[in-house]
């Protein structure tokens, strides 16, 4: 294939973008304040969910590890943003040398997003999906459903299915 080093380049740091994002989605967000009643301390772990500020009251054992986890969330902040950063220099740049390696590189960034997702959301998803093509009236091949089914128990990768699934369409050219 013509520019295979940036096809890899561009592979790895989309693989390490996926695990990233899935540890991030591990950790709690937020910070941790400290109040002080009757003369003693306590700590509560603050965050914004759905637009409300939540409190949540940690044990003197626990502090210690959420504030690494907090910590540790920054850190992989970084690391996405830099990553990021990378995939989108690497898809200008192929953009401007190759417009078919720009496709691939388009539909491989979609395989790491489904794969990105927690695997407690994929059955949701995989169930939007199977109405919206029930409307269309275009239901999915057996085999496509099974490795969907596989997919969203964390058992196969998306792209193990669907880049050789626009291949068989021609939507994507077979890699040389």
């Amino acid at each position: 294939m013509k520019y295979q080093e940036l096809y890899n380049e561009y592979s790895v740091l989309l693989y390490s973008q996926t695990k990233l994002k899935q540890r991030l989605k591990s950790i709690p967000r937020g910070y941790i304040t400290t109040k002080k009643i009757a003369g003693k301390e306590y700590h509560y772990l603050q965050y914004t969910s759905f637009g409300k500020k939540r409190s949540e009251y940690l044990r003197e054992s626990e502090v210690a590890s959420v504030r690494r986890k907090l910590f540790d969330r920054e850190a992989l902040i970084k690391a996405i943003e830099e990553n990021s950063a990378n995939l989108d220099r690497l898809e200008k740049a192929v953009k401007i040398l190759d417009e078919q390696l720009s496709r691939t590189f388009f539909f491989l960034r979609q395989c790491a997003d489904m794969d990105a997702l927690p695997v407690s959301k994929r059955e949701k998803a995989l169930s939007f999906a199977k109405a919206m093509t029930s409307l269309e009236g275009l239901p999915a091949k057996e085999r496509t459903e099974e490795n969907l089914q596989l997919w969203a128990k964390g058992e196969k990768s998306f792209a193990d299915f669907y880049l050789p699934a626009l291949q068989d369409y021609r939507v994507m050219e077979v890699s040389r």
